[in-house]
């Protein structure tokens, strides 16, 4: 019988923890990426055949206007969100983080919907914000205001997906500042206190700058998530031929979505998906550089 050496019998244990995620990442993750880069090169729209047509997909996407406006409906979009996010996660983190009757209640509330399925939110703001029989309107009109056409108009389809998102995901932010809050050295405080700095003083100087990987690492995901952005979009506006009125929602994901499945210019929506993951790499990487300037790990 043979013998197999302590350290390989090691390995092989690793390894067969770790082959069926392995698995799933080549066949779900690295093979489509692949493919999704060598498809953007061609003009593949279903079946078994593609010709090679070099940078025309890309040539095709800077040069036309719905693609120009799913970009800047992206951008919008991601610095709103973004930036909200951040915010309210780290302002109802420190409130949170105190001493308070029913914390932990509150805390539960904020952090719920971030456990519940956009599409299932999505569809109760659908029945909310309804123009003609939603609850808010009557309330507004019964206030002597007239009907905000949420999802229906131009000016405010957009916001209103914005502000869903926002309410929907904060609380994981809030999550993360919240255990940031609770890593940091009490007796930071306790000096403070000693030389007389004011809560205002301490959260300037000692929170914010000792929460600063935390933050960093809430506003490259918030940024991810924000360009990725997908379900309120089609739930909210219009399904697979939506994207709104007159494309004020459309943003890139459900732009590459459409192309893809909707009109069958596989290969164009392909060339889509690698541009806009160089814009979440770009954004990405000039954080990571930046952080040197800001970030403080002590």
């Amino acid at each position: 019988m043979t013998v197999i050496p302590s350290k390989l019998s090691k390995w092989l244990v690793v390894a067969a923890f770790l082959l069926p995620s392995f698995i799933g990442f080549l066949l779900f993750v690295l093979i489509p990426m692949f493919a999704t880069i060598g498809l953007a090169f061609t003009d593949y729209s279903g079946g078994f055949t593609a010709e090679w047509i070099g940078l025309k997909n890309f040539q095709i996407a800077f040069s036309s206007p719905e693609f120009i406006n799913a970009l800047i409906n992206t951008v919008k979009f991601t610095v709103v969100t973004v930036v909200a996010q951040i915010i309210l996660g780290f302002v109802f983190a420190v409130l949170l983080n105190r001493k308070m009757f029913g914390r932990n209640f509150f805390r539960a509330v904020i952090f719920l919907p971030v456990v519940l399925s956009m599409v299932a939110i999505s569809l109760v703001f659908m029945i909310i914000l309804h123009p003609d029989k939603g609850p808010v309107n009557n309330f507004l009109i019964s206030l002597g205001l007239g009907r905000v056409p949420w999802l229906t108009s131009p000016a405010t389809a957009l916001l209103t997906i914005v502000l869903v998102t926002i309410w929907q995901s904060f609380g994981y932010y809030m999550v993360l500042f919240l255990s940031g809050l609770q890593s940091i050295n009490p007796e930071l405080y306790e000096a403070a206190d000693i030389d007389g700095a004011n809560k205002w003083k301490q959260l300037l100087h000692i929170t914010i700058p000792m929460l600063s990987p935390t933050t960093f690492f809430c506003i490259i995901m918030a940024i991810i998530n924000s360009f990725k952005v997908f379900d309120p979009v089609f739930v909210m506006t219009g399904g697979q031929l939506g994207g709104g009125p007159a494309g004020s929602t459309t943003v890139l994901v459900f732009d590459i979505f459409q192309n893809a499945f909707a009109h069958y210019r596989m290969g164009y929506a392909s060339a889509e998906s690698v541009i806009l993951l160089a814009f979440v790499l770009a954004v990405t990487i000039i954080q990571y550089r930046g952080q040197q300037k800001w970030v403080t790990y002590e």
